[in-house]
């Protein structure tokens, strides 16, 4: 089977707008039936706050991914459109036309190209069925491999081959998605875009997630400092860090294609340094940087809002112990008392520091640690390597996958803890 053709087949239009239609309904349905499933696991008397957090934390960061994504339309029938359609009152961050807009388009160019070519009966079949409907990988290598094409009313001539080939080029860049060769200010923009997607639903878990345990009365400096701590993880390993690997790496490859060290990249081959760079900048990084920040930055904000005390207090005075020796050596039932020598002090002093140091300078990675399902997570990389190499299929659920960052977020998952 046709690797191309595979690609080509899932890169449709009217396939992705198909998967953007059901991406609501789709992530609308997966976070009712975790909540309920999370909520009833937990014991009978925890259940109820449980179920007030999932639903408070779910409905936003839901809410939050879809609103970021696509955009928020006014119902129909309160609009000037009537029932036709409501105003779009925010426009989303994914690039998906509508599936009558799409169909509207093939239909005309497939019958431009009917018109001014003569093809085999074969292709000309699969064309009448992309004016109505989704092509399968079959279909799509037909058309790819389509040959014989000429020009009606005329006697075929080089410039008659070359407004063949314009018209073929033109009717695939239709009925797929066309191919993008992004400049260095595009590439960032376009991961900036993605950042930004990745980023809404993480703070909305953040903020859902404090204001759930206000209501439920559990809210607490060290559960608010676990939520920002995740949000920061989420966003710094899973997100950002990747798309600036990826942008790195494809930018570093524009310039050395530029400078004629190498020649200029396919698709397959644009995946394969995005990929790259997501890896060693994101998947590798990623998780350092965010665990440095917390450690570093807002574990010692939120240990002074606890009201920790950073030094330890000795628990035996020892220039106090003749005193108290001579004291209690006189009360009834003390006669055996004896406080403890200044050395077995210090050695008591010596293991409650190192106690105390072991416990707020542990390890980067003692507190949260890259997880299964944070590596399953970076499947969003995928799409931003594709959006960037040209294969856009994946973009429309990206709702789904940052939702699980967002949700993580906001219940403060801290490696197990919830």
């Amino acid at each position: 089977m046709n690797i191309s053709a595979i690609g080509k087949t899932l890169d449709q239009p009217l396939l992705i707008s198909k998967l953007k239609d059901k991406t609501p309904k789709i992530l609308a349905a997966a976070a009712f039936t975790y909540g309920i499933y999370d909520t009833f696991k937990t014991p009978k008397e925890e259940r109820k706050n449980r179920g007030i957090k999932n639903a408070v934390i779910l409905s936003t960061v839901v809410g939050t991914s879809l609103i970021s994504a696509f955009g928020l339309k006014m119902p129909a029938g309160f609009g000037r459109s009537g029932l036709s359609g409501g105003k779009q009152l925010l426009k989303g961050l994914v690039n998906v036309r509508s599936k009558d807009g799409i169909l509207k388009n093939q239909n005309e160019v497939v019958d431009k190209f009917l018109k001014n070519n003569n093809v085999p009966k074969n292709v000309s079949n699969v064309l009448q069925k992309a004016k109505t409907r989704l092509l399968n990988v079959k279909d799509t290598e037909t058309i790819l491999n389509m040959e014989n094409i000429t020009g009606r009313g005329a006697d075929i001539t080089k410039g008659q081959d070359v407004a063949c080939l314009k018209a073929k080029e033109e009717l695939l860049e239709t009925l797929f998605s066309k191919k993008e060769d992004l400049n260095a200010r595009e590439i960032f923009e376009e991961t900036g875009r993605l950042s930004v997607l990745g980023l809404m639903p993480v703070v909305s878990g953040v903020l859902s997630g404090i204001a759930a345990e206000k209501i439920t009365k559990e809210n607490t400096p060290e559960n608010s400092s676990n939520k920002i701590k995740e949000g920061a993880y989420q966003f710094l390993a899973n997100i950002f860090m990747c798309n600036v690997g990826a942008a790195g790496a494809l930018f570093g490859a524009e310039r050395l294609q530029k400078a004629g060290v190498i020649k200029s990249l396919t698709p397959l081959k644009k995946l394969g340094v995005i990929m790259g760079g997501i890896f060693v900048t994101g998947i590798m990084g990623g998780s350092f940087v965010a665990n440095f920040i917390g450690k570093k930055v807002l574990d010692p904000i939120f240990d002074k809002k606890k009201g920790t005390n950073t030094e330890l207090k000795p628990v035996w005075n020892p220039y106090l112990a003749d005193s108290l020796n001579t004291f209690t050596s006189k009360q009834k039932g003390f006669e055996n008392f004896k406080m403890p020598s200044n050395d077995t002090v210090k050695q008591h002093n010596n293991h409650g520091l190192k106690h105390h140091h072991k416990k707020h300078h542990k390890g980067l990675y003692n507190e949260r640690k890259p997880e299964l399902l944070d590596m399953a997570l970076h499947t969003d990389d995928i799409a931003t390597a594709g959006v960037l190499s040209g294969f856009k299929w994946i973009e429309p659920m990206l709702p789904l996958m940052y939702t699980i960052s967002g949700y993580r977020a906001g219940i403060g998952y801290r490696n197990g803890e919830k």
